[in-house]
């Protein structure tokens, strides 16, 4: 009996090793998906805002902007974002590389609803504001990051004006 108490204590220890393990691994997976900024640019505040895009996504797997696409180095603009569909979206600013590391992301965890500072995720029939200031790399590429949206279309590449 003495012998089980032991076994049982240990093991507990045990758990609750691996949960503190697991749980510091998350913080720092926290951390990495709030590097608010981007090469792109950086998330910005309402009284910044210089110009308003208003877009749609949409089922069709695509991005339907209102507005031209007319931004240059240093604008703020507040994207507003209205999923038409009947399935979430996600609306994620940020240059290639960087949306290939996201999309990789989300693959492998494909519960998370990830938002930071460049993305929202939009739900069926919900609009969400996203705003931005956009400064270094030129260019610039919208992506809805949830598995397989990109592939079928769903992202806009750009380039920032000077």
């Amino acid at each position: 009996m003495h012998h089980g108490d032991t076994q049982s204590s240990g093991m507990h220890s045990d758990m609750n090793q691996k949960q503190g393990q697991h749980h510091m691994n998350h913080g720092h997976h926290m951390n990495h998906g709030h590097h608010m900024g981007s090469a792109c640019g950086e998330p910005a505040k309402l009284e910044e805002v210089t110009k308003t895009i208003h877009l749609d996504a949409a089922d069709e797997m695509k991005f339907n902007f209102k507005q031209q696409l007319d931004i240059s180095q240093g604008d703020v603009v507040k994207f507003v974002v209205t999923n038409t569909g009947k399935i979430n979206h996600e609306f994620s600013i940020g240059n290639e590389s960087e949306q290939e590391k996201h999309r990789a992301m989300m693959r492998n965890m494909p519960d998370m609803v990830h938002e930071d500072g460049n993305s929202i995720t939009v739900k069926p029939g919900e609009t969400k504001e996203l705003i931005w200031k956009f400064h270094g790399d030129p260019k610039v590429v919208f992506a809805c990051n949830i598995p397989g949206h990109s592939e079928a279309g769903m992202m806009h590449r750009m380039t920032v004006g000077e």
